[in-house]
């Protein structure tokens, strides 16, 4: 399922895996439209965001999908993580996307190291101690 939430060390995170679609930027803009959808249902600024964009060429016309939705998912991340085959034209390609959004995700080559990052620095919630039982102190 390209669109998934799936755990990571306790931690939520929705999987966005649009790769290996090569030229395929009508499938890519299809999947991108049902993230949209499913973003909407969440909190803006609450979602921890994977996206696998390995073996899926960035030509013109997937620029424009990313592009086009880009600015409409990003409030909702908090954080969010990229994998992409890295070399010098993708780069300045990806660069471009701050013109466009205030958080470019951060790129890597491997999705377990892209998922260590994103969970990296969650704050586990405090544990609540008031519902520990608590032994009788002896009297006298």
């Amino acid at each position: 399922m390209p669109i998934q939430w799936i755990e990571h060390k306790g931690a939520k995170i929705l999987l966005i895996d649009v790769s290996n679609l090569e030229n395929d930027h009508v499938t890519l803009n299809a999947h991108l439209e049902t993230l949209i959808a499913l973003l909407k249902t969440e909190p803006k600024d609450s979602v921890l965001a994977v996206a696998d964009l390995r073996n899926t060429n960035l030509n013109n016309n997937a620029l424009m999908v990313l592009m086009r939705n880009a600015s409409l998912a990003a409030p909702y991340f908090c954080k969010s993580a990229l994998v992409i085959e890295s070399n010098n034209a993708r780069s300045i390609v990806l660069d471009s996307f701050n013109m466009i959004i205030k958080r470019v995700p951060k790129r890597f080559d491997d999705l377990d190291a892209a998922k260590a990052w994103l969970v990296n620095d969650i704050i586990q919630p405090p544990v609540d101690d008031r519902h520990t039982l608590k032994q009788k102190q002896p009297v006298g």
